[in-house]
């Protein structure tokens, strides 16, 4: 039995107290806020929030979300749903709410966590669970003190928790992903005037293909998953992207055809001017119910075109236009930060570019006695999560025997390369991002641990079928064996 530190009591960080307390380990979860949730506790979750995947989806293989949830849950109930989890499964009495980490080192033999307050404790193993949206990213704009001080308002999307901050004012918001477009809907119903300001379109999906097929039975499949070039090609991927390319083009083509007949981004003037296959990833934005139609009827106003600076309550932008908003909302993302960790090791596990260079985006071979969980976001990262945190208890405790250092290292370098150089919007979140090789990489790691990858014989229904979290619950059930 070792002790181990998790850092975060997110969605990452209670799976891995799970995973490790199946283990017979002693587990500490250092939770900086009053509760756990992550991005989804009360203190960051918008107004109006709800998740991006279905509720069946957006689920822990063996703790199911309530049937009486909506398909798309709130951010409410995805907090209450991951608060009876770790009721459900032991794991709050052993979470630390309050306790912010300000440095770590490593003596030779363990962590030592010094936290806020001047307690220490030692750890001899400690597993970062920060994830992607560590500290909100607000952009440096000249004279943004001014416009505060001229009585403007400043915010971050995770700083706004109810819609009645935008009620009868003048609102602008910033960003074209999930959290700007998600509050900027919300704004459209309550605000005086709804400004959205964003540099350039991006492709968005509807939670109905077609106002009838399910987003997931499009994009949650082994079968949508082979549209793309991945590093790792299967058998089918490599005729699809050699001979078959014809026919991948058509099949990206033709999606962008309803997305733009569907939403009617030629009339809403939001035309992105990019392939769709160059940006899925896990931004890629689900529409908020009715964006494109208030789009389009005026009820927000959508601005190409980027802040210049803030004089006083004047706003100019770039395009040489100046508003005079009284509320300014960023939904400008996340940076994904360890300011804890000494510079040194910052250094070890990210690039000159600042990605992060992991091995199975789990762990760096140099890196001793330490292992990131949700550092490998997804489209449902509460699955990828999960297979990881098992991953990594089975390395901990000794039922996992990884290959040689040097061949970590070369697969590391080989995905740095292919991020680089063949697939860019793999930089995205710091290169924390898995999707849209969500299977490719849930494989590895049901590899790595010598278990099944499918949950049943049938390949042509296992090659259709959306993701299914339940079906990992057998399939983690299996016997690891060393590879």
């Amino acid at each position: 039995m070792k002790h181990i530190g998790i850092i975060g009591a997110g969605i990452s960080g209670l799976t891995t107290a799970k995973a490790f307390l199946q283990k017979g380990h002693q587990v500490t979860v250092l939770e900086k806020s009053d509760g756990l949730g992550g991005v989804w506790h009360k203190s960051r979750s918008y107004a109006g929030v709800t998740t991006q995947t279905t509720r069946d989806e957006y689920a822990f293989s063996d703790f199911p979300m309530p049937k009486h949830y909506p398909l798309w849950p709130t951010g409410e109930q995805v907090q209450a749903y991951l608060k009876n989890y770790a009721i459900h499964f032991g794991i709050m009495q052993h979470i630390r709410f309050g306790m912010t980490v300000k440095t770590m080192y490593y003596d030779g033999f363990n962590w030592i966590v010094n936290l806020e307050g001047g307690e220490s404790i030692s750890f001899a193993y400690v597993v970062i669970c920060t994830g992607t949206f560590h500290e909100p990213h607000v952009p440096e704009i000249p004279g943004r003190n001014s416009y505060t001080d001229a009585g403007g308002i400043l915010l971050h999307s995770s700083n706004l928790s109810a819609a009645d901050q935008l009620a009868g004012k003048d609102v602008v918001v910033v960003g074209f992903a999930k959290s700007a477009t998600d509050i900027a809907t919300t704004a459209a119903d309550v605000s005086k005037s709804c400004t959205l300001i964003y540099r350039r379109a991006q492709w968005k999906v509807p939670r109905y293909f077609g106002n009838s097929i399910n987003m997931k039975y499009l994009l949650f499949s082994r079968f949508s998953e082979a549209f793309f070039n991945a590093r790792k090609k299967t058998a089918l991927q490599q005729v699809l992207h050699s001979v078959g390319k014809p026919f991948v083009w058509l099949h990206w083509r033709m999606l962008e055809l309803l997305l733009k007949k569907q939403f009617g981004l030629k009339k809403c003037n939001m035309l992105p001017t990019h392939r769709i296959e160059d940006q899925i990833s896990c931004s890629l934005g689900v529409e908020p119910v009715d964006f494109y139609s208030k789009i389009a009827t005026g009820k927000i106003r959508g601005i190409c075109t980027e802040i210049e600076r803030f004089e006083g309550r004047d706003v100019v932008l770039k395009n040489g236009q100046v508003i005079r908003p009284d509320v300014v909302v960023f939904g400008t993302g996340f940076k994904q930060r360890l300011p804890f960790l000494q510079v040194q090791y910052q250094e070890m596990i990210t690039t000159a570019s600042g990605m992060y260079s992991l091995y199975r985006n789990i762990l760096h071979p140099d890196l001793p006695q330490m292992g990131f969980v949700g550092f490998n976001s997804s489209l449902f990262t509460t699955l990828t999560s999960e297979v990881a945190a098992h991953w990594l208890a089975a390395t901990v405790s000794g039922e996992l025997i990884l290959p040689p250092v040097e061949d970590m290292l070369r697969d590391m370098r080989l995905m740095e390369r292919w991020r680089c150089e063949e697939r860019p919007i793999a930089a995205e979140f710091s290169g924390l991002c898995v999707a849209p090789f969500n299977y490719q990489h849930l494989d590895e790691l049901m590899k790595d641990l010598g278990l099944r990858t499918r949950a049943s014989k049938n390949f042509i229904y296992e090659f259709f079928k959306p993701i299914n979290p339940k079906d990992y619950k057998k399939m983690l059930a299996g016997k690891s064996t060393i590879i």
